[in-house]
């Protein structure tokens, strides 16, 4: 029953913890993701939701996998789409959305920072202007985009965080390049790179394709004329530069891609862990009672001399009791007890420090019984008292 009581504790636990997890206010996810899954406020998702209305004739496809991964399957007048933080591909990738874009491809990456042979092949370097253009103190939370191309709206100012949208573009080839958007202080924030038969856009300011944006006044309206340069035939979206291939190579798979699921086995492993650490206090073990070993020689010997003395067989006792105290003068004083004469009563005197009368006398008595064949009981007792009063 002591195991109910942990049971109980734990079970009250979870009990609480589910209980406050239900009643409190739901947190929001400031994660950076970028994702088209994902519906905080750093998510795509409102723009995987636009997606298809802004191209309605469009075939678009979500992947995780990289640009050489999915260079096969890319139609030749079709579009990439990526939206991270960092893009640093690795040369091979870079090489096959070059060799895509340059037989006709359009590719669209919106990234704050760029490196690597992208932007080395290309001529172009992005940075950011936060500690630029005023007093920091003194300059508001806000800051405005507008786009550039005539072919645009280039009269409205679209109004962000200045935090999200700091990043622009400091060096470029104009002899390939056109400025697309432009920021407040009139800096390249989205750019038209012409690659062979093809178009790039790059883009320093991919905080406004997220949620919080796309639901913000109509800053819609920026992000969908930013990709409505996109042609409509297919549009490729990896999400393999922001969040890499987004696999959970667990067995529990299911369980860890499922929220509650996931709650679920994470209380279980918990309450499991907390059984074991209140189980792993030493219990002490009930100790049974053991009786104490009984001296059955002593209930033996005596029932031995009862029988011998209802028998009347005193000579036989006599004996006995003569048999084994010389034998106890045998093995305690180290004496020979195959002649009882003088000397050994002198003798075993000496040793046990009892007067040579007492000794002689039980020495006597002993001989008397010996030379009789039978002996009444007061021989018996006369013997037995005098070895008592020796004390050997």
């Amino acid at each position: 029953m002591k195991d109910w009581k942990y049971i109980l504790y734990v079970s009250l636990a979870i009990a609480v913890f589910v209980g406050i997890k239900l009643i409190s206010p739901k947190q929001y996810n400031w994660t950076v993701t970028f994702a088209a899954e994902d519906k905080n406020p750093y998510g795509a998702y409102i723009l995987s939701e636009l997606l298809p209305s802004i191209f309605p004739d469009a075939e678009i496809e979500h992947s995780h996998q990289t640009l050489y991964e999915i260079k096969d399957s890319l139609a030749r007048e079709g579009a990439i789409l990526i939206l991270c933080s960092r893009f640093h591909p690795e040369e091979a990738d870079t090489k096959a959305l070059l060799n895509f874009i340059d037989h006709g491809g359009t590719g669209f990456i919106s990234a704050q920072h760029f490196w690597g042979y992208l932007p080395d092949t290309l001529g172009f370097s992005a940075s950011g202007y936060f500690y630029k253009y005023g007093n920091l103190l003194n300059r508001g939370d806000t800051s405005h985009l507008k786009f550039a191309s005539p072919s645009l709206d280039t009269t409205r100012r679209y109004s962000f965080r200045r935090d999200d949208v700091p990043n622009y573009f400091v060096k470029f080839d104009s002899l390939t390049t056109t400025v697309v958007a432009r920021n407040e202080h009139d800096l390249p924030v989205t750019l038209r790179i012409k690659v062979g038969k093809g178009d790039l856009y790059v883009n320093s300011t991919p905080f406004v394709f997220t949620n919080i944006y796309m639901l913000s006044g109509e800053n819609n309206r920026f992000a969908s004329g930013l990709l409505s340069y996109l042609p409509v035939q297919k549009i490729q979206w990896t999400e393999y530069y922001q969040s890499g291939r987004r696999e959970v190579r667990s067995p529990l798979r299911f369980i860890l891609t499922t929220e509650p699921l996931k709650w679920a086995y994470y209380i279980t492993l918990c309450a499991v862990i907390l059984f074991i650490v209140f189980e792993m206090k030493r219990k002490q073990r009930v100790i049974p009672v053991i009786k104490a070993p009984e001296n059955t020689t002593v209930q033996f010997v005596t029932t031995i001399g009862n029988l011998y003395y209802q028998n009347r067989e005193h000579r036989n006792i006599a004996e006995k009791k003569i048999l084994f105290l010389l034998d106890q003068l045998r093995t305690k004083y180290w004496l020979s007890t195959t002649r009882l004469d003088d000397e050994f009563v002198r003798t075993l005197s000496k040793k046990t420090g009892r007067s040579e009368e007492d000794i002689r006398n039980l020495i006597q008595i002993i001989n008397q019984v010996r030379s009789q064949d039978s002996i009444d009981q007061e021989l018996l007792i006369k013997l037995n008292a005098q070895i008592e009063k020796c004390r050997l």
